[in-house]
């Protein structure tokens, strides 16, 4: 079954009647129903996913409703819908394709090579200036002319491979970000966000300026998983990470380190500071909802959130050590709280 049939559920009747709606819905914005706006106002309409669907409402409400607009989230979405980033039958191709240029290259320098140290070989046992001539015109001088055309038709080789090298360092550059990337969200996974926290401990002990780490976790996940599906708990996961991103700005970072769980940067701020903006994430976050189809109750969600201020010198575990005792902390009094390493 396809990624799209499972995304899709409902039956012949109700999606009719989404269809009708959909159409509908397009001579109400005065766009064509083609197959871009049918799919992401089909999406609207069926909240399939519901984070999904209010961006699009959003789009609607504010009048930006455009083909250029939503152009992004069709591509999103369609990107999500097939779970396709990388060609990897493609990249496996031209890596082949170079390899097995290289290794003709190499093994016919091998066998020159041995050719030659012989050549050398008779050419010291050579009595006369006549048999040292024949030998080299007989033995040493074709091989070298042969490795010499081997050489060329390498060279020849990879200029006609240009393309297809650059076009493999394009991939293997995507794959690379790919893989510090969370392919729910969109932003920085566990090794992506190691790599930040590097930065910016370096940062810090050069400027002996501090930073702030607050880990944050979604509170009775597995309660929304089971009551709403999984499709809808995806769809929060991607709700939580786009809230976090509009709440941090800057040189600030954001990460999903697995499960429901966040983390976030605030670079060059103090522990009040921090702490405030701790707060503000907490209490906007339970302050929002979304709606979600076949439920008269929107969905809310709270976020519980430990935090720690880095110390110059330490490394990456013991700050994460810190703040996740923060959480920890913060989840056992209660959910829906920040508590920070002080109150340890």
């Amino acid at each position: 079954m396809s990624a799209s049939a499972c995304r899709y559920t409902d039956n012949l009747e109700e999606s009719l009647m989404t269809c009708n709606q959909v159409i509908a819905l397009t001579q109400q914005l005065k766009v064509p129903a083609n197959p871009v706006h049918f799919t992401l106002l089909f999406e609207k309409i069926s909240q399939t996913d519901p984070e999904f669907a209010a961006q699009i409402e959003q789009l609607i409400q504010q009048n930006r409703y455009t083909d250029d607009a939503v152009r992004p989230l069709f591509l999103a979405l369609l990107k999500r819908i097939l779970h396709r980033h990388l060609p990897t039958e493609e990249v496996g191709l031209l890596i082949e394709h170079v390899l097995q240029q290289l290794d003709q290259w190499s093994l016919s320098s091998a066998d020159h090579q041995q050719t030659i140290e012989a050549s050398i070989d008779c050419l010291k046992s050579c009595d006369t200036q006549d048999a040292a001539i024949a030998c080299l015109n007989e033995r040493i001088l074709p091989t070298i002319e042969q490795i010499n055309l081997n050489t060329q038709t390498l060279r020849t080789q990879l200029s006609n491979s240009a393309e297809i090298i650059r076009k493999l360092k394009q991939e293997l550059d995507e794959a690379t970000s790919l893989a510090k990337t969370d392919s729910l969200t969109g932003i920085p996974n566990r090794r992506g966000f190691d790599e930040l926290v590097a930065e910016r401990i370096q940062h810090a002990n050069k400027k002996q300026r501090s930073f702030a780490l607050l880990l944050l976790d979604l509170d009775h996940f597995k309660k929304i998983n089971d009551h709403f599906g999984h499709l809808v708990g995806d769809s929060a996961l991607r709700y939580i990470a786009r809230s976090l991103h509009k709440e941090t700005k800057g040189q600030d970072a954001i990460s999903r380190l697995g499960g429901e769980e966040f983390a976030i940067l605030l670079t060059d701020i103090e522990f009040n500071n921090a702490m405030r903006v701790a707060e503000k994430i907490r209490t906007h976050i339970a302050a929002k909802s979304l709606r979600v189809k076949d439920h008269d109750d929107p969905l809310r969600f709270t976020i519980s959130i430990g935090v720690a201020m880095y110390q110059f010198g330490e490394n990456a575990d013991r700050l994460f050590e810190r703040a996740d005792k923060a959480l920890y902390m913060a989840k056992r009094t209660g959910r829906n709280r920040t508590c920070s390493e002080h109150q340890l």
